[in-house]
């Protein structure tokens, strides 16, 4: 179903020649033009998520009645900070499709937290540790894993942000990981914080901290990657030599970047 037409690049009106020794118009219109350029590329972002809109509703709809015993509702994807509806449904599916991936681990609980317990639950087998900053929003999530019934296939840890040496960045905040345990061997990997205020480059410490508890051939889904930062730190992980495991791109899903380790 075609919802629009296909977006239109905005004219804009650009003198055949400048004045001569006029920098300062010049200046003008080549910002006018990478405006034009950033916006364009924005409708056309947003055209191309509401076209496909449909169909993921209709998907997320079919995935709840088979994974939820009750009618009660799950907590609403892309709300505030919670990962939307087509990143969710990916994770879903590795866990559905897939019997070998099991293992899970989360930056950032919530809405991913309750839909790959529950995806979990329906295989009979596996687990999602997922590590949390803010202990209120912690408590939710735990809250909510216990009013579906949940909670026996998902953790959430209590993980506050510390001052942390990170390889290839210096000093950064990041989680707190004592409270994570002997967690390893992790077959898919969900980094959904901690949120982008907390310092540049926020995310990337996950896989220099992370790596040694990432099995082999476990996927990297990063959020937010249509932000800057979030691309940033996909290039620097997927550099040559920046880890001692290949880290290989594999696709790109809405606004998430899908990675795999060899």
């Amino acid at each position: 179903m075609k919802l629009f037409k296909s977006a239109t690049k905005p004219k804009v009106v650009v003198p055949a020649q400048s004045a001569p020794g006029n920098a300062e118009t010049d200046k003008i219109i080549k910002s006018l033009q990478q405006q034009t350029k950033t916006l364009t590329a924005a409708i056309t972002a947003i055209r191309k998520d509401l076209e496909h809109q449909p169909y993921v509703v209709a998907e997320l709809v079919r995935r709840y009645h088979h994974l939820i015993d009750s009618d009660m509702p799950m907590p609403v994807l892309g709300a505030n900070w919670a990962a939307i509806a087509p990143t969710v449904l990916f994770i879903v599916d590795e866990v559905m499709g897939r019997p070998g991936r099991r293992t899970m681990l989360e930056c950032g609980s919530g809405a991913s937290t309750l839909w790959t317990a529950a995806a979990l639950r329906r295989c009979g087998a596996g687990h999602v540790t997922s590590v949390e900053h803010d202990k209120e929003y912690a408590e939710v999530t735990r809250q909510r894993l216990v009013d579906h019934g949940l909670d026996k296939w998902a953790t959430v840890v209590d993980a506050p942000l510390v001052d942390t040496e990170v390889a290839g960045l210096g000093r950064q905040p990041w989680y707190d990981l004592s409270g994570l345990g002997d967690v390893a061997d992790v077959d898919l990997l969900f980094i959904d914080g901690p949120p982008r205020p907390t310092a540049s480059l926020a995310r990337y410490p996950a896989l220099p901290q992370l790596i040694s508890r990432l099995g082999k051939g476990a996927l990297v889904v990063l959020d937010d990657t249509n932000r800057k930062d979030e691309r940033d730190i996909i290039k620097m992980w997927t550099a040559e030599g920046a880890f001692d495991r290949r880290v290989s791109h594999v696709k790109d899903v809405a606004r998430s970047t899908v990675l795999q380790l060899d």
